[in-house]
This record gives C-alpha cells, sequence and structure tokens, in this order.
C-alpha cells in the first residue's frame, strides 16, 4: 500500500508539472465533462460485517486496503478497483479480494459505467463470486445526484444520493446510509472521508475509510 501512495502522489505532481513545461504550446480546448478526465483514490480503513440472529448478532472486523480510478477517453470511461480485506480475528472469515472492471460513457452532465465485480474469498464456497455492478451520475448545475447497484467495490447494495462540493449524502437500499467528504489539500490533491452502513434482511455492515485522492487538472475540465 505504501507504493501505492507513492505512485498517487507522482500520479497528481506529474501532470501538472508537464502542462506547464508544455505552456508554451496550448493545448486545444475538451468539452467539459461531468466526471474529471482522470482520478485515482488511495483508501484505508476498517470494515464490520456479520449476520443478525435470534441470539443477538455476530460481527467481525476487517481491515480494508483499496485503490480505485477512472479514466476518459473522449466520453468512454474506463474505471477499475480492487480492495483487500484482511481479518482482524482468528476462526471467522478469511481474507478476500474483490476487483472491479467497468466501462461506459460520460457526457457533459452525466456518467454510466457498468461491468462486473470479481470476489475472491479464499475461505468460502465458491471461491469466487461474480456480480455486476452499475454506476449512475447526473450533474444539475453545482449539484451531483448519484446512483449505484454493488457500487464501491461490490459493497453497497444500492444506493440514491447527491454531492455538492466535496460534501455527499445517499440513501441505501433498504436501511442505511453512505456519506463521503473531500476536503482540498492542492489543485490536483484532496483528503477524502468515506463510510457506509446498511441493513439487508439479516446481513449488515458498515465501512469506514480515509484515503488520498489525485485529480491532475485538464484543460475544460469542471471542477
Amino acid at each position: 500500500m505504501r507504493s501505492l501512495l507513492f505512485a498517487l502522489l507522482a500520479f497528481s505532481v506529474a501532470e501538472p508539472a508537464h502542462a506547464q513545461q508544455e505552456g508554451t504550446h496550448p493545448l486545444p480546448t475538451t468539452p467539459a465533462r461531468a466526471l474529471p478526465g482522470s482520478e485515482l483514490h488511495v483508501d484505508l480503513g476498517a470494515l464490520s460485517g456479520g449476520y443478525t440472529h435470534a441470539g443477538g448478532a455476530t460481527m467481525e472486523p476487517f481491515a480494508a486496503q483499496a485503490a480505485s480510478g477512472h479514466v476518459l477517453l473522449e466520453g468512454l470511461t474506463l474505471d477499475g478497483g480492487v480492495l483487500s480485506l484482511v481479518p482482524l480475528q482468528r476462526g471467522g472469515a478469511g481474507a478476500s479480494l474483490t476487483l472491479t472492471a467497468r466501462v461506459g460513457y460520460t457526457g457533459e452532465r452525466w456518467s454510466l459505467i457498468g461491468g462486473p465485480v470479481l470476489g475472491i474469498a479464499y475461505s468460502a464456497r465458491p471461491v469466487l463470486q461474480v456480480l455486476p455492478s452499475i454506476k449512475a451520475l447526473y450533474r444539475v448545475g453545482p449539484v451531483d445526484l448519484h446512483a449505484g447497484l454493488l457500487d464501491l467495490h461490490g459493497l453497497v447494495p444500492a444506493h440514491l444520493g447527491a454531492s455538492w462540493k466535496g460534501l455527499g449524502l445517499a440513501y441505501v437500499l433498504p436501511l442505511g446510509a453512505r456519506a463521503w467528504a473531500s476536503l482540498p489539500l492542492s489543485s490536483t490533491l484532496s483528503l477524502r472521508v468515506e463510510g457506509f452502513a446498511f441493513r439487508l434482511a439479516s446481513a449488515q455492515s458498515a465501512m469506514l475509510t480515509v484515503g488520498l485522492t489525485a485529480r491532475p487538472s485538464s484543460p475544460g475540465t469542471r471542477p
């Protein structure tokens, strides 16, 4: 994870430096998009998950390490992520790895991407689980409206929400919530805190992460 942090910092610094070197050659303007042209996240946190039963609830804690991001090629959007969960107590579920690969399109006011989420749990049967993931965004002035199915590395079953100036709040179906906040550290780097909690039938889960987001500046990108 330390190498990912170094890569993220280099990612956020290299692009503006390159643009400064090329400053004598104006770049052609590109259409504004609902998402930045490129973005990279690195997060650390903790997850608690389990099931309720007649005698109470059984919850297990995990350490979470994640990296995710997207790239826009004109309007084509490539989105991917990786999440590692390591158990913090013995005798329960084992470590797991989740890979997300989505593709879609981003316009001036909206974005829609979808693809598979591959979950590899070493102590589960079957070891490999494949589920669909969809994420949508629509921009109304300074407000972004969000919707998703099995978003955030496949952990959030379904959500509907909105964000404004880096602050976001969403309702997680059938009973839960998701919230996030971004604090700018520089023109290309920000600190992000995100969390969710929900209950679905007898299953319940909660997660809190802290990480960095790098967004290299590019012509025509809306803040």
